[in-house]
């Protein structure tokens, strides 16, 4: 019973791991800034980044299970399987846009780190959009 309420609310169980990866990698951006970028792919920087990569893998299949919630099973299982894919696609996106505007910035992390800063941003709005409206219209007696 319990896991059947479990994932009869995926979307928002989905949402709050969504929202947990992208405040880790905000973290980890907190401490590349702090740091003036000297810690990037060590100590408290490669922590938060490894864990919101988990945290935002598993929450991106809420984002599948949330498209695909009237279709048959096999079409969800599917959405859910591809979705971390499309998620982590999208960066390279972002990234698109985002290097092109930092090429001549003092900075010299920004470029590296920026489409990490709008993931941040953008997935935060979809974890939080998943915890609000993935609830599930079945009930259980």
């Amino acid at each position: 019973m319990q896991l059947k309420l479990l994932f009869s609310r995926w979307a928002q169980v989905a949402g709050l791991f969504l929202m947990g990866g992208t405040l880790a990698w905000a973290i980890k951006l907190a401490v590349i800034v702090s740091t003036n970028g000297r810690i990037i792919t060590s100590g408290a920087a490669a922590f938060f980044m490894a864990t919101g990569i988990v945290l935002l893998i598993i929450g991106s299949t809420g984002i599948g299970y949330y498209l695909s919630r009237n279709r048959s099973v096999l079409v969800r299982v599917i959405a859910m399987l591809l979705s971390p894919a499309l998620v982590f696609g999208s960066f390279i996106l972002i990234g698109m846009v985002t290097n092109p505007l930092l090429q001549n910035s003092s900075i010299w992390y920004a470029q590296q780190e920026a489409p990490i800063g709008v993931a941040v941003i953008l997935y935060m709005a979809v974890g939080y959009f998943l915890f609000r409206n993935g609830k599930s219209h079945t009930t259980y007696a």
